[in-house]
């Protein structure tokens, strides 16, 4: 596939072909799964994937610029937004990496409830805040930064989340995933897909990408953190954010829709998709210990070790093994984690499972940055995931010091 400029697009490719507060939106054991053979690649947190073709290497490489570089008016930002390029919000570790601190690049959703079915608040500036806008630029320009709405009944932060792996995520089958699913857990461990309409595809996808999974595919994660995160627009959001959700007399960028004529939604993609997931510190027998004892207090029931993508058409990313520790799917967390927030078919307490990969690198955990350590974010754990939080608050100290020890190896 092509772009408008006549350049290859990656978006179509390995895995972004479609695939398949506890109020309701709109209305036996399963540890590890064993690993592949042969060792996994070391990278430096960054990388592109092993094995891309000399046009993926290409195309990571201008997608690394893209990502990079810092919007103006001129390119559509605005006419509210919350950064100027992605790599002002993704920048921990490495270039793709998580927020860089927990009081930036911290993003507000909003939701309530309107003749009694939940609401985004699109017209009140919902459901993602932009707290900047053209005014940061130009003193004169009339409107300033969106600020919660009375009309919100939730309110939540959100951590930039980081993308190392996205890719492998992308490849793996629908199918697997949702057999997950299915199976009879203990604990009353039940994780469900979030099934989402991709309005690129106009079909209803297995969402996989943002803190519940609201994306169903990389291209379309990418569109919608530059609509949502810079305001511009693009064939996929064409429309943009009016300032508090109001139309406002020359309170748009002046740029005509869709913003994005050069590409830069694919070069994203190609980036994303091609950014080689973090590595694990070299095994020693604290971390073997500790991988142990997150297996037998049942944390993989939903942090799942491993799992493997399809045949695709890239071969960086055929029949690889992802250790994400994730099960891809939603969770209910208890009342201490819900946010009210409903997106697809995820409810107020529900949230994906958090890939582990790469905890490490992270300044804070959880989805708003609230716990700094990993004993903290394990003791908010609720809901589903209450019996494995009290297995691990019953271990001896040196034992909870070697599971955090493993985590941290990650």
């Amino acid at each position: 596939m092509k772009d408008r400029k006549g350049r290859r697009s990656w978006w179509g490719l390995a895995g972004g072909l479609p695939l398949f507060v506890a109020a309701a939106c709109g209305g036996g054991g399963g540890g590890a799964a064993p690993p592949g053979p042969g060792p996994q690649p070391i990278y430096t947190l960054g990388d592109p994937l092993q094995g891309l073709s000399g046009d993926e290497q290409q195309a990571f490489a201008g997608g690394l610029v893209a990502f990079q570089k810092v919007e103006d008016p001129a390119d559509g930002l605005g006419p509210v937004f919350n950064g100027t390029s992605c790599a002002e919000c993704h920048a921990q570790g490495a270039i793709g990496g998580a927020a860089p601190n927990t009081s930036f690049a911290r993003v507000t959703r909003v939701g309530g409830y309107e003749n009694g079915a939940y609401n985004d608040l699109v017209g009140y500036g919902g459901p993602v805040l932009q707290a900047r806008s053209l005014r940061d630029l130009d003193p004169n320009y009339p409107v300033g930064g969106e600020v919660v709405p009375a009309q919100a009944l939730y309110v939540s932060h959100r951590m930039t989340t980081p993308l190392f792996g996205l890719g492998l995520i992308e490849a793996i089958p629908a199918s697997t995933i949702i057999a997950r699913s299915k199976m009879n857990l203990s604990d009353g461990v039940k994780g469900v897909p979030n099934m989402v309409y991709n309005s690129e595809t106009q079909q209803t996808e297995l969402g996989r990408f943002g803190w519940k999974g609201h994306s169903s595919s990389i291209h379309v994660f990418a569109a919608d953190a530059y609509l949502n995160e810079m305001g511009i627009t693009s064939a996929i959001f064409p429309a943009d954010n009016l300032p508090q959700g109001i139309a406002v007399v020359a309170g748009e960028d002046g740029v005509a829709d869709p913003e994005d004529q050069e590409g830069d939604t694919e070069a994203f993609t190609a980036f994303m998709r091609f950014l080689a997931p973090p590595s694990p510190t070299p095994s020693t027998p604290v971390s073997e210990k500790g991988r142990a004892l997150f297996d037998s207090i049942r944390c993989s029931n939903c942090h799942v070790p491993s799992m493997t993508t399809g045949t695709s058409a890239s071969a960086a990313l055929s029949n690889k093994r992802v250790d994400l520790y994730s099960d891809l799917l939603l969770h209910q967390m208890g009342a201490g984690l819900a946010d009210g927030i409903c997106q697809g078919s995820a409810k107020g307490d529900q949230f994906k499972t958090a890939p582990l990969w790469g905890l490490r690198h992270r300044a804070s955990y959880l989805h708003d940055g609230r716990a700094t350590t990993i004993p903290d974010a394990i003791m908010e754990h609720g809901g589903e995931a209450s019996a494995a939080r009290d297995r691990f608050l019953a271990l001896k100290k040196e034992d909870q010091d070697v599971l955090v020890a493993f985590l941290l190896s990650l």
